[in-house]
């Protein structure tokens, strides 16, 4: 734990002689003295610094040590929670390249999907274009047939007609068989206009 030592700087005026020019000059100056106790635990040649308390709110944005010693406090448990929040990024960070992984699983597969679809669409298109055009013919050959079914009843009514006309009746005369036949060629005729 950082260990904070509290003590007053202690001032007071030395005076040293010194020959000058053959003459004697005396000098003074200010001696400064940070009297420390054998209680504060320091080691011959232990590195010390030494913040004058004006400066202390300015650096560490307090006014005296005891609030230090929570600031310093706070660091601590600032650290741990930066080591926490470390261990957790990482995990974050793995998690994401595991997401990036599989989002792009998926892109791919969605491309793929999206291309046999619009290959899927484009076929459809087609088919339903062809399918058009052979119900068009369809419904041609359909009319043809029909046109075609009539020809064929009246041509088989026609048989069928010329068939009894060119049986010879028992019960029937020449004379009554010429002059149905000549209605009935009347009546075809007729028909087929």
């Amino acid at each position: 734990m950082v260990q904070m030592i509290k003590t007053f700087v202690k001032c007071y005026k030395k005076k040293a002689k010194k020959m000058v020019g053959g003459k004697q000059k005396v000098y003074e100056y200010n001696q400064y003295l940070i009297p420390l106790k054998r209680t504060d635990n320091l080691q011959c040649k232990d590195g010390v610094l030494i913040i004058p308390e004006k400066y202390f709110k300015e650096l560490f944005g307090v006014e005296d040590t005891w609030a230090l010693k929570e600031y310093i406090s706070k660091l601590k448990g600032y650290e741990r929670n930066v080591g926490e929040y470390q261990r957790e990024f990482k995990e974050l960070e793995w998690k994401h390249g595991e997401l990036s992984k599989s989002y792009k699983e998926l892109l791919s597969k969605h491309t793929k999907a999206n291309k046999k679809y619009r290959v899927d669409v484009s076929k459809i298109q087609e088919l339903e274009s062809e399918n058009a055009e052979l119900k068009r013919k369809l419904e041609s050959v359909e009319a043809e047939n029909k046109k075609l079914n009539k020809n064929y009843e009246r041509e088989l009514n026609k048989a069928t007609i010329l068939e009894n006309e060119l049986k010879p009746s028992k019960d029937k005369d020449f004379w009554t068989m010429l002059k149905s036949k000549i209605s009935k060629k009347d009546l075809i005729a007729k028909e087929d206009e």
